[in-house]
């Protein structure tokens, strides 16, 4: 049983809908009320900059309700971004830059989704293990990374500059990568480290069983400096509100900013006003299998990374070890059989003597 802290932390609702269809929500009874009173914030998801989502962002701007721009590309082009399409990356931030200026909108932040390629299907079947070891091996050798990663740290500053906060949504191993001071799991997987200023580790439970996400806030919850709950499966369908519940409690253990995947799936489940109504000083109990399995795979990635980044200068000393060894033994070995003839000799004089005697 873990009890959660008393004060509420600060929620932001990911967002995926049109304008329109945005704006739409915001006419259900009390949504609009219940996020600018709880100080709720949003997350655009923005594939297009068009007139919806303008009218949408300048409603919750009017009622003072903090919108991170959840920069996205087009579906056909993978919506997330990665190594391969960082010059997208760029493009898309400058589109959005001006367009919130054209139209006098005000963001709170600027979020980044940082996914592997959607075509690499790195983690459906047992054929993925043949893949993933393929891109393990081959990681140092990714062409791509030293050009794309210069790209998105220069991408971060200019953000800043221009007066937003970076959020960065990431895959909770990126933690795993930085924790121990590599690269490996970027390289494989075609994503980068992001500088952001919140980073949010991803433990949505997108597939069964609905515990998934609940170990992956366990296991990975000392780690982040903010978390996202629930499912943003595509499916329309929500974690049912115990499992969204002790979520919520489990990730208030750990981090005083959550996201909630996702608005539409909330208001449609009535679950909004639960939220609103959550006591955040209730205890929450977690399954003890599950996180130990999760626990055992992290630890075994943490080993992995570590072999990979010390093995060559531990293979080495192991070397000279091996090497000084031998080197003992042969010493030992010779020094035994003079001492042998040393003795005999002794014996042959002592003989001699008893004979004269």
């Amino acid at each position: 049983m873990i009890s959660t802290p008393h004060e509420e932390p600060q929620l932001f609702f990911f967002c995926e809908l049109s304008g329109t269809d945005l704006l739409r929500l915001l006419d259900y009874p009390d949504v609009l009320n219940l996020l600018a009173t709880r100080a709720y914030g949003i997350a655009l998801a923005l594939p297009v900059f068009d007139d919806g989502y303008a009218a949408a962002t300048r409603v919750l701007n009017t009622h003072g309700i903090p919108v991170v721009a959840w920069l996205a590309l087009p579906a056909d082009e993978g919506l997330a971004f990665n190594l391969q399409n960082y010059p997208r990356a760029a493009a898309c931030y400058q589109a959005f830059h001006a367009w919130a200026q054209a139209n006098t909108l005000r963001f709170a932040g600027v979020g980044f989704d940082m996914e592997p390629p959607l075509s690499d299907a790195l983690f459906v079947g047992w054929s993925s293990a043949r893949e993933i070891t393929r891109r393990l091996w081959l990681a140092r050798d990714n062409a791509l990374f030293p050009a794309a990663r210069a790209a998105y740290l220069e991408l971060m500053a200019a953000a800043r500059r221009d007066g937003y906060e970076v959020h960065a949504y990431q895959i909770p191993l990126i933690a795993d990568d930085r924790r121990i001071g590599t690269t490996l799991l970027q390289r494989a997987l075609d994503i980068v480290d992001l500088p952001a200023d919140v980073e949010v580790l991803m433990c949505l439970s997108e597939t069964a069983p609905e515990w998934f996400g609940s170990a992956l806030i366990a296991v990975y919850g000392p780690s982040a400096d903010a978390l996202a709950v629930g499912s943003s499966d595509g499916s329309g369908a929500i974690l049912h509100w115990e499992d969204l519940r002790r979520d919520l409690l489990l990730a208030a253990t750990y981090t005083d900013i959550i996201y909630v995947a996702t608005l539409e799936q909330c208001v449609a489940n009535g679950h909004l006003a639960r939220i609103a109504a959550l006591d955040w000083g209730t205890p929450v109990r977690i399954a003890v299998l599950p996180y130990a399995v999760l626990w055992s795979m992290r630890l075994l990635v943490l080993i992995g990374l570590i072999i990979a980044r010390y093995g060559k200068t531990v293979f080495a000393w192991l070397g000279w070890l091996v090497a000084l060894i031998l080197w003992l033994r042969s010493r030992r070995t010779t020094a035994q059989p003079a001492s042998g003839n040393c003795h005999g000799a002794n014996e042959q004089r002592h003989q001699a003597k008893r004979e004269q005697w």
